[in-house]
């Protein structure tokens, strides 16, 4: 699996694209770390479809919470308003997932739109982070045999969920946060960044999981980068510590 570039590497790509960003504000710190969620207890915050006008915002707040996070990126959302956000997402020791090109229900696609669809987000990823996804998550959480097959190919696990807070649809602040607050050790929370009633909803999210001493894992800390396999899927990590 590929692994993350250089921190400082991506500490100054992220200045040349973006000169006003204080690297000083880096807080939750890149690079590799060993978490046991044997031991303690994890959630994986997932956020999808960006990068947009509130990612910035998302990532101040985990940062102040010392949490780590994943992103599931579009990639025709890698405009280049919105390219430095890639770059302070990895730097500040979050993982990049692919969430397809355009978001299409994926086990509709004939087999060269599904290819293209997951193989040009992986390469304009990778093109802005140096780090080539190894995490898909469906659209919708539709997937099939032939979805399984090609996320296989091209090296990505696929990650579902196990607390939908439905926050595309729900557009309720206090909603979004009842909802969250449901998940329990090994939980994969899904949300979205590009809501603005979920982003509000992330501080009070935050302040949650601290008074219950979790700690926030990116999915591949949840499960453990040789335990996730290529085409299979996961929605939950089992047997972790209540």
């Amino acid at each position: 699996m590929s692994r993350p570039v250089d921190p400082d590497t991506l500490r100054q790509r992220l200045t040349a694209q973006q000169p006003e960003w204080p690297t000083g504000r880096l807080q939750a710190g890149p690079g590799a770390r060993t978490v046991d969620c044997a031991r303690v207890r994890c959630v994986a915050l997932t956020f999808d479809d960006g990068p947009g006008k509130y990612t910035g915002q998302v990532l101040d707040m985990l940062a102040a919470h010392n949490a780590r996070a994943t992103f599931f990126v579009i990639g025709r959302n890698v405009t280049p308003e919105f390219r430095p956000q890639l770059a302070r997402i990895v730097a500040e020791g979050h993982e990049i997932g692919n969430h397809t090109w355009n978001h299409p229900q994926l086990n509709s696609l004939s087999q060269a739109k599904l290819t293209d669809e997951l193989g040009r987000t992986n390469k304009i990823i990778a093109a802005y982070t140096g780090v080539r996804p190894h995490t898909l998550r469906p659209p919708y959480g539709m997937t099939n045999a032939k979805v399984a097959r090609e996320a296989k190919r091209q090296g990505l696990a696929q990650i579902l969920w196990t607390v939908d807070t439905v926050d595309w649809k729900d557009h309720n602040t206090a909603v979004v946060l009842k909802r969250a607050r449901q998940a329990r050790p090994g939980a994969i929370v899904l949300l979205h960044e590009t809501v603005k009633t979920t982003v509000a909803a992330v501080p009070q999210i935050l302040k949650h999981f601290d008074r219950q001493g979790y700690t926030y894992v990116t999915v591949s800390e949840l499960f453990g980068e040789q335990y996730l396999q290529p085409g299979e899927k996961y929605k939950e990590h089992v047997g972790m510590i209540q």
